[in-house]
């Protein structure tokens, strides 16, 4: 045999391999390959965890779901329970291999890292690059939202200051694109988030916001509400119903926006230490 009935020989035989090893691959599973992938990153809030697992069980059936978790998660949250779902575990290629990110275990600490464009761990930096390619991010807010029932039940004394820092870094990710929802509706807040023309009355996203420490009525004596807080801001107001009066606390601070929406709507804010001024008048056409 000379050489080149040599190479022939070889060449075949490496074919002829090829050839087999395709055959042997086994085929995906019906529907499968039509799903899209999705990276799940518990950072290590335990608040809503229970309802979160439930959600992603549900969405299991329309969604390949990869998993990785942050130091603090594998310490806090029930490991079992999140192996049982049979997730299978993230190594490499967190975001270049996945078409959204879910984070069902939002922690005020990753909020504010992503929301100040923070990237110092892994979590944040995945994050923030799912953010700037334009990737679908979906997360579960109840560990980072003040208004969420479960963190009041935590942490009944929380300074209004506090709180707004906590809507701020939230809103910061609403602004980034991110889709923020409860634990329990994190299935079909996926669903939205991969098909925007989806209506899904059952997900609403993050609640609606109230003025805390101002009742929802006015006095039926007086008519007028009392208010206790330090700092009153627009979201504080937007709790006020229109054309009421709000007494505050002596010396209280209104931010500036909390003063343009009081006077749009017709709300005039007395300071007991102040005299008091009514709000302009607002055109009917305004």
């Amino acid at each position: 045999m000379n050489e080149t009935q040599l190479r022939e020989l070889v060449t075949r035989i490496v074919r002829e391999m090829f050839a087999g090893a395709e055959q042997q691959q086994p085929a995906p599973a019906a529907g499968e390959s039509d799903k899209p992938n999705a990276l799940v990153l518990f950072s290590g809030a335990l608040l809503g965890f229970d309802a979160a697992l439930e959600a992603l069980g549900r969405l299991k059936e329309h969604v390949n779901l990869d998993w990785r978790q942050t130091d603090s998660a594998s310490r806090i949250l029930d490991q079992a329970r999140i192996e049982e779902l049979g997730m299978t575990p993230a190594a490499e290629s967190l975001v270049q291999a996945h078409d959204l990110l879910i984070v069902p275990t939002l922690t005020a600490n990753l909020a504010a890292k992503v929301a100040h464009g923070i990237g110092d761990c892994l979590a944040s930096n995945v994050m923030a690059e799912f953010i700037m390619l334009n990737k679908p991010v979906v997360v579960s807010e109840v560990g980072v939202c003040p208004d969420a029932p479960e963190k009041q039940e935590w942490f009944p004394a929380m300074p209004a200051g506090y709180q707004e820092m906590l809507r701020g870094n939230l809103d910061a990710l609403r602004s980034f694109g991110v889709h923020l929802t409860r634990p329990e509706f994190l299935d079909s807040a996926v669903g939205a988030a991969l098909d925007p023309s989806q209506k899904l009355a059952e997900a609403p996203v993050s609640p609606p916001r109230r003025a805390t420490n101002i009742p929802p009525e006015p006095a039926a004596n007086t008519g007028v509400i009392d208010c206790d807080k330090r700092l009153l801001t627009e979201s504080d107001v937007m709790g006020i119903p229109d054309g009421a009066t709000v007494r505050l606390r002596p010396r209280a601070l209104v931010t500036a926006l909390a003063r343009d929406r009081a006077r749009k709507h017709r709300i005039t804010l007395v300071d007991p230490s102040l005299p008091q001024l009514a709000p302009p008048p607002v055109s009917p056409t305004a």
